[in-house]
């Protein structure tokens, strides 16, 4: 997860530094792999036209700056260039060793010539992994950069604990003033307690940790710069950790929260005045599927928008209700009231259904509500709520219905009835209209021919059908291309692998 999500961050192509080594490479690989190349490919006299290497002429300051567009294994292959070149990569402000490792695989994939090297001098995937640990030791040791602006570390599942010092690595990117930190520690040793430095480090603006890792935040702590921040299955050593935590970062603007049931918090509190964006993910469950009783407490008035999914029915409550502007609701628990207002600000909509969120769509007045998204998990009976939400709802312009993951064989009875008053937002804005998994049940039909009758601002209708060539959808398909639209502009779509885009910009304008 953390490596998707680093990559809204700045992007981080960086060149990585030598060791003893690299050295060993040099002296014994690259002349192996000469060798053979020569004996592949006989020497020619080739005649010298007298080229002279401009690029080695350049300023030091412009090849670094060079070596920061290519990846780690380009610009660490530089380094056999030339004697000019044997130390320029050494100055490079940014270091990402996550690429050497396969997130699927969980194996060194090192590429181009100095993978070559290491399938020849440590064949065995675990040695490369020891080589790998010891090479970022190395590299550490002899960055020479005065200002280390990103550092992404990723250390897998291998039982190499004892080969190197990660808290080094920490305190090392802080002295160089890191400004970028990930870290992803996922070896089978116990959760590690990072450097008391890093919790007061003044020049991080960044900041990602993922798995084994122990958050203990001394006290004081300040993170007077940091804004961006990951916490991705890491264990707390109690809730007042995390508290100190928070509150050492007066300017956070994006909290990412992966949570597992093991982390040590009960009442996971979120005290952020200037957050912006949450994304709070919590579906792990106890065993035999009861989950540890606890809540989340929001307080963030500054925040616009929220994605949260969570299966552990904890409880739910945000203060001072922030103007949310964008939504994303999945899970199974019933908020307080405070948290429901505080929806009814947004302009943008995804929710799954629950018997939990039923109740919203008649008990909120979303006004300012632009695009929504239904998603179906649970076979409901769920189109009278929807009615709800049109009424209530007199702005909304998109609207999507998923029922891709409803996978029973046959589905409970709905409920339809006409409402005696045409919801606003049908005569005067809903543009766009679309359904995921249409298979055309009669009080599906009903719906959508109260749809095309009413929507005078319909511009597009799509519909997704769950298989192809069959029957029932060419007769599913007639029949909507039948119904009467009063919108004689609209077009009228389908398709078997229909992809929802947000549609926002298009609708905005």
């Amino acid at each position: 997860m953390l490596r998707q999500l680093l990559s809204g961050f700045s992007s981080i192509h960086v060149g990585l530094q030598v060791g003893y080594l690299i050295s060993i490479l040099i002296e014994k690989g690259i002349p192996i792999l000469l060798e053979q190349t020569s004996r592949r490919f006989p020497k020619r006299k080739v005649k010298s036209f007298g080229v002279e290497d401009r690029i080695s002429a350049l300023p030091d300051d412009l090849l670094v700056r060079i070596l920061l567009l290519v990846p780690t294994k380009d610009a660490l292959a530089t380094m056999i260039l030339s004697k000019r070149w044997r130390s320029i990569w050494t100055m490079v402000p940014k270091l990402d060793y996550l690429e050497m490792i396969s997130d699927d695989t969980n194996k060194v994939v090192i590429g181009g010539l100095l993978g070559r090297l290491l399938e020849r001098f440590f064949g065995r995937n675990d040695q490369k992994r020891l080589w790998l640990l010891r090479f970022i030791d190395e590299s550490l040791q002899a960055h020479k950069a005065p200002v280390l602006e990103a550092l992404a570390i990723g250390v897998d599942r291998g039982r190499h604990v004892d080969v190197v010092d990660v808290g080094n690595w920490i305190k090392k990117a802080v002295h160089s003033r890191v400004r970028e930190l990930g870290f992803i520690l996922r070896w089978s040793a116990e959760p590690t307690r990072l450097p008391n430095n890093l919790y007061t480090c003044d020049t991080l603006v960044s900041l990602g940790l993922s798995n084994k890792i122990l958050v203990d935040v001394p006290s004081p702590a300040c993170l007077p710069s940091l804004k961006y921040l990951i916490l991705d299955s890491v264990v707390y050593k109690d809730e007042d950790s995390l508290a100190r935590f928070l509150s050492s970062c007066p300017l956070l603007k994006t909290l990412i929260v992966e949570r597992h049931h093991q982390d040590n918090v009960k009442v996971f509190n979120i005290k952020a005045p200037f957050l912006v964006f949450l994304s709070y993910h919590y579906v792990k469950l106890e065993p035999h599927g009861e989950a540890i009783e606890g809540s989340l407490v929001i307080d963030s008035p500054a925040l616009k928008k929220i994605f949260i999914t969570d299966h552990s029915r904890d409880s739910y409550s945000i203060e001072n209700e922030p103007r949310l502007e964008k939504a994303n609701i999945n899970f199974r628990c019933y908020p307080d009231d405070r948290f429901r207002t505080s929806l009814s600000s947004v302009m943008c909509l995804e929710i799954v259904l629950s018997f939990a969120t039923f109740s919203w769509f008649s008990t909120i007045g979303y006004s300012y509500l632009m695009e929504c998204k239904i998603i179906l998990v649970h076979d409901l009976d769920w189109l009278q709520p929807l009615m709800f939400l049109l009424q209530n709802s007199p702005n909304l312009k998109v609207l999507l219905i998923d029922k891709t993951f409803i996978q029973v064989a046959e589905e409970l009875p709905l409920s339809w009835n006409q409402p005696s008053s045409v919801p606003g937002c049908l005569s005067t804005h809903l543009e766009i209209f679309e359904w995921r998994e249409y298979k055309g049940r009669n009080e599906e039909r009903e719906f959508i021919n109260y749809i095309f009758a009413n929507s005078k601002c319909l511009k597009r209708a799509g519909f997704s059908l769950k298989s192809t060539g069959n029957h029932k959808d060419r007769k599913n398909m007639k029949d909507l291309e039948s119904m009467y639209r009063v919108s004689t502009s609209s077009q009228l779509l389908f398709s078997t692998q229909v992809e929802y885009m947000s549609v926002s910009d298009e609708t905005r304008e």
